[in-house]
């Protein structure tokens, strides 16, 4: 009986002892639920190269302990016991508290990642206040970590998350960064209808864009394409007027003057070595003169002019130029008031200048014209018959009496100039210079045009003129003549 008791204790012993050889240790599972983490440098490139990145899961880690340290720390609720079946030992299962985190590529906007707001002057706006508790915000979820129902948050909104916490860190810390505050910024309507004084861009320069890269190219300014061919056209009709009665208090007469004029210029210029350049103008004045009780109205302003000049590029400036110059009138003029006396007539005269020679040109502003070599031309059309008196006197014009005809050589000079002074005034200046090496003959045109709207100008001229080659019967020495000219009136443009 003795010996059935021990060998039953016995059995039992080993069976116990051998259980516990047995057992297997407990297999505790841990994950790491840190906050997920983007960094910015690696997501900037990857989104510039046009690529995705992937967010990988953290690797599990397991830890083996013995049965005393598990129940303590099961029971500070620090651990949770997995539940691990012998058919699967050696394998990790995925626990409730571990967070999936999405492998799938994401795609962010590359204009978003550069605009980085620190790349410029910071201005204070002050702190957030997106993170204070407010009463909205869940207890239980804080205490006893409830799961979140928040969706993932977006790549955009993450940037704008860190980079307001990068402001906020700035605030605390580095507030001296900040060059003012948002209500220190200028107002953006102050200067709305400034305008901006900038000079023109010139001399822009091309770049070949298999060179340089896209990011760095120059803007590209094509000029328009313009042809050989130039033209300008301008009327103008000015006029002054008065009108006096004849019991006025403080006397007077009464005045009316008239001023027409058209002119026109033709260029060619084909940029290489050839231009050519032709003017034309025609000028018609009448006025009323008191006294004068034989003409209603004088001609105090008559001439056609055309000037055409043609040059060959001799180098840099200069060209080997020759010019031709036409001018005549229509209208008759008489010496005075109530006088039958003619000064000229149609065709009364004619003259013609031709010259060769080199000429100097400065941007189609300033031209100066040196003819060693130049013919000069004079016409007193012999049918004109006066009304009564004596006929057109060809002395007027250097030609001996019985003949109409002046032909002779001699040098020319003649220098022009034109350019607006201002957006409103434009100057005309024509010299020109003659002699036949015995006597001379100065003539200094300057006009000036100042426009007061789009169709009202006003015109001031003033033409002095030197003129030694007439012949003087009393043998009297040549003087200086001249003649001015103030009017008001309409003008119009053809461009």
């Amino acid at each position: 009986m003795k010996f059935k008791v021990l060998s039953t204790v016995v059995f039992l012993y080993f069976s116990i002892h051998s259980q516990a050889v047995i057992q297997q240790p407990p297999v505790i599972t841990e994950t790491e639920s840190k906050p997920a983490s983007i960094n910015i440098d690696s997501l900037i490139q990857s989104a510039l190269s046009d690529t995705t990145s992937n967010l990988k899961k953290r690797p599990t880690k397991v830890y083996f302990i013995s049965n005393q340290d598990l129940e303590n720390l099961s029971s500070k609720g620090l651990v949770k016991i997995a539940t691990v079946s012998q058919t699967n030992i050696g394998k990790t299962e995925k626990s409730d508290s571990v967070s999936q985190l999405n492998s799938e590529p994401v795609k962010i906007d590359s204009v978003l990642l550069m605009a980085n707001p620190f790349f410029i002057e910071l201005v204070y706006n002050g702190l957030s206040n997106k993170d204070k508790i407010s009463s909205k915000t869940d207890l239980k979820a804080l205490l006893y970590g409830k799961k979140s129902e928040k969706k993932q948050p977006t790549p955009e909104e993450i940037i704008a998350e860190l980079r307001k916490k990068t402001r906020d860190e700035i605030t605390r810390k580095a507030a001296d960064i900040y060059i003012m505050t948002f209500d220190e910024l200028p107002d953006p309507n102050t200067d709305r209808v400034k305008v901006i004084a900038k000079k023109p861009i010139t001399n822009v320069e091309f770049d070949n864009e298999d060179e340089i890269p896209v990011q760095t190219k120059k803007l590209i300014v094509k000029s328009p394409q313009v042809g050989p061919w130039q033209y300008k056209v301008n009327s103008q009709a000015q006029f002054s007027e008065s009108v006096i009665s004849a019991n006025w208090y403080q006397g007077g007469n009464s005045n009316l003057a008239v001023l027409g004029i058209l002119n026109g210029q033709l260029t060619y210029d084909d940029k290489k070595n050839i231009q050519w350049d032709n003017f034309a103008e025609w000028r018609m004045g009448f006025n009323s003169v008191a006294g004068d009780t034989i003409h209603w109205l004088s001609t105090n302003d008559d001439i056609l002019k055309i000037n055409s000049k043609l040059g060959i590029k001799a180098g840099g400036n200069f060209f080997y130029s020759g010019s031709v110059d036409f001018s005549t009138q229509f209208f008759n003029s008489f010496k005075g008031l109530n006088s039958y006396e003619l000064k000229a007539a149609f065709l009364a005269p004619v003259r013609l200048n031709i010259g060769v020679g080199l000429d100097y040109k400065y941007q189609k502003i300033f031209s100066v014209m040196l003819s060693p070599f130049s013919y000069k031309y004079i016409y007193v059309n012999p049918v004109v018959e006066p009304i009564k008196g004596k006929p057109i006197d060809p002395n007027l014009f250097g030609i001996k009496t019985g003949q109409n005809v002046l032909s002779e050589i001699g040098s020319s000079f003649k220098a022009t100039y034109s350019a607006p002074i201002t957006k409103e005034i434009q100057l005309d200046s024509k010299f020109s210079f003659y002699t036949n090496y015995q006597k001379v003959e100065i003539d200094w045109e300057i006009v000036a045009n100042m426009s007061i709207n789009r169709f009202l100008s006003t015109r001031i001229s003033f033409n002095p003129r030197y003129d030694n080659t007439v012949i003087e019967k009393d043998g009297s020495v040549a003087r200086l003549q001249f003649k001015q000219f103030l009017s008001v009136g309409f003008s119009h443009k053809f461009l």
